[in-house]
């Protein structure tokens, strides 16, 4: 039987998370979907301005040219895209008119397995300055992400396509160079067009002043529900509704951004009164708890959220701390860790175990689900493993090598408090099986300096969101100085069997046939144990009682205002 937390870490726990929230009380259920449905506001009721907290400013205002916190919630605000997916995890159509499909002919799949797909574009799709958006406007974007000049990024979409042309305004062809299980429904925040009328001739022209224009910026133009008013540096951003939105004008007109960077002054914004909503990018559980204990009268929901995962480096830069090459290290490290405990403690149970990178919702995951190798609490056979890969604890507690070097690693871990807390919490498990740890907290510049989040030494505790383009652990997403460390496997690993089986089934339409590729591969990904997620962290959502509109999506939008347009004022 294994082992459970003992006494004095589970007090660790609970002391630490006390620590944050500065207070102690019962913790609130989570609102049922029927406690929290939007409820249908009278036509009379002003809809004024939303003043929304954020934590991170962008750098620029187009996803693929900037990252960082929140930016899936930007790219919801202000750019359009072919569809997006519903709160049921269906598409919906959005700039397209209609979805290509295999029955009429759309929808190829070529007896090499390459794709062709044609999208029909809405007629009346505005940009922000009036002009309609045409096919051509995604074909300037491929082009524009697909330059070696251009420093683009988040291009999960992007790369996989070979060539597209725009057969008439509202005609396009994609060929997909790859397999691609979305090549007929292509959803935010992948492929937002470009306003080729407004960039095309300086792009031509000279790229240099095409990367500094004052577009990515002040200037920003695009063809989603929100428009950019004005940019007070460091201060706010204001957006107005956009009048030509193709899915009809928003309710709320005009909407504030205000950037404010401690998480618990976000929290005394809205205990004020001068902050109507924060979201999980800005604020975590410590501050909706914080929230509720403090009597904010508010909504405060715990959507289910991004996994968070361990990454141990493949890669040598020079500072590699080698223990992480030996599997049986990595077992151990895995087996030491009590994720119910952390959920319990930290979470009040409002977190959920993960194993394997796959979504819940897929129909191949309870065949997965038993297939895969499970690194469950086993604190024993975590230090039996350990002793088998050459590390014995000594009386000091500390696990050494024959050499007499102690087992020590460097964990490059997320910028939040509550990953702070998960660190140190990880960092007491793997203290009490002989290993010690040094936990690197990134800032929020160095959160989208590739080449620094690929050159970790030892293990990175990350968090992204969990999708079938974020399972980036294959040869194309490698990040490296060729790519301009735009890859998602930062720490370079590349299963032979993982890559052939997932890419093909990424090419597979039909689920059932994907299944057993989806086995095969996540069996073989979980055996290297090199990436493995724990558990799905919950997303924070604190906004006022009679904002009506946010809603849980179980899709891949990533953002949590994927419906934005739809939101109103009920009192």
């Amino acid at each position: 039987m294994h082992r459970r937390a003992s006494r004095p870490t589970s007090l660790v726990i609970g002391l630490m998370a006390a620590a944050i929230l500065g207070c102690s009380g019962p913790s609130a259920p989570t609102p049922t979907r029927s406690e929290t449905a939007p409820s249908q506001a009278a036509p009379s009721v002003p809809q004024k301005a939303l003043h929304i907290a954020f934590a991170t400013e962008p750098p620029v205002l187009d996803r693929t040219l900037g990252g960082g916190s929140g930016v899936y919630d930007w790219s919801a605000f202000l750019s359009g895209y072919l569809t997006y997916t519903n709160f049921d995890a269906k598409p919906a159509l959005y700039l397209a008119a209609e979805l290509p499909t295999v029955e009429r002919g759309t929808w190829k799949v070529m007896p090499d397995g390459t794709m062709e797909t044609t999208y029909k574009l809405k007629p009346n799709a505005l940009w922000h300055d009036g002009k309609p958006v045409v096919a051509r406007d995604f074909v300037f974007a491929n082009r524009i992400r697909a330059d070696p000049a251009i420093p683009a990024t988040l291009q999960e979409v992007e790369s996989r396509i070979g060539r597209v042309v725009a057969v008439d305004d509202q005609t396009l062809f994609i060929e997909w160079k790859v397999p691609y299980i979305w090549a007929g429904m292509i959803s935010m925040p992948n492929y937002a067009p470009m306003p080729s009328h407004l960039l095309e001739d300086l792009y031509q022209t000279d790229k240099t002043a095409f990367i500094d224009s004052p577009y990515w910026r002040t200037e920003f133009v695009g063809a989603g529900p929100y428009k950019l008013d004005r940019w007070e540096q460091g201060v706010e951003i204001a957006l107005r509704a956009h009048d030509g939105f193709v899915l009809g004008k928003p309710k709320i007109d005009q909407i504030v951004i205000k950037f404010i960077t401690d998480a618990n002054t976000i929290v005394a914004n809205l205990l004020s009164g001068s902050a109507d909503a924060a979201f999980h990018s800005s604020i975590g559980f410590p501050q909706n708890q914080a929230l509720q204990q403090a009597g904010w009268p508010g909504t405060l929901e715990y959507w289910r959220g991004n996994p968070r995962y361990f990454e141990f480096q493949t890669r040598d830069w020079g500072n590699l701390q080698r223990a992480v090459l030996d599997v049986r290290v990595r077992r151990a490290l895995l087996h030491a860790i009590d994720r119910q405990a952390i959920i319990d403690g930290l979470y009040s149970g409002k977190a959920m175990i993960i194993h394997f990178w796959l979504p819940l919702e897929d129909p191949a995951f309870p065949a997965v689900d038993r297939a895969v190798t499970k690194y469950d609490f086993d604190a024993p056979r975590a230090e039996a493993l350990l002793r088998d890969a050459g590390w014995t604890k000594g009386p000091d507690g500390v696990a050494r090598n024959a050499s007499g070097e102690a087992l020590q690693l460097q964990v490059l871990n997320e910028s939040q408090d509550i990953d702070q807390l998960e660190a140190a919490v990880v960092g007491d498990y793997w203290k009490a099986i002989g290993a010690g740890s040094e936990v690197l907290r990134i800032t929020r510049q160095q959160q989208g300096d590739g080449e620094y989040r690929a050159k970790f030494s030892a293990v990175s505790y990350s968090r992204r969101t969990l999708d079938y383009e974020t399972m980036g652990w294959t040869s194309v997403g490698v990040s490296s100085p060729e790519n301009r460390w735009a890859g998602i496997a930062r720490n370079g690993y590349v299963n032979p069997t993982v890559d052939e089986l997932w890419t093909k089934a990424l090419g597979t339409i039909d689920a059932r046939a994907r299944e057993p590729l989806f086995v095969g591969a996540l069996e073989a990904m979980t055996a290297d144990a090199v990436v493995t997620p724990t558990h799905l962290q919950p997303r924070a959502m604190a906004y006022r009682s009679d904002l009506s509109g946010p809603k849980e999506n179980i899709g891949n939008s990533g953002a949590l205002v994927w419906n934005i347009w739809e939101w109103r004022w009920t009192n």
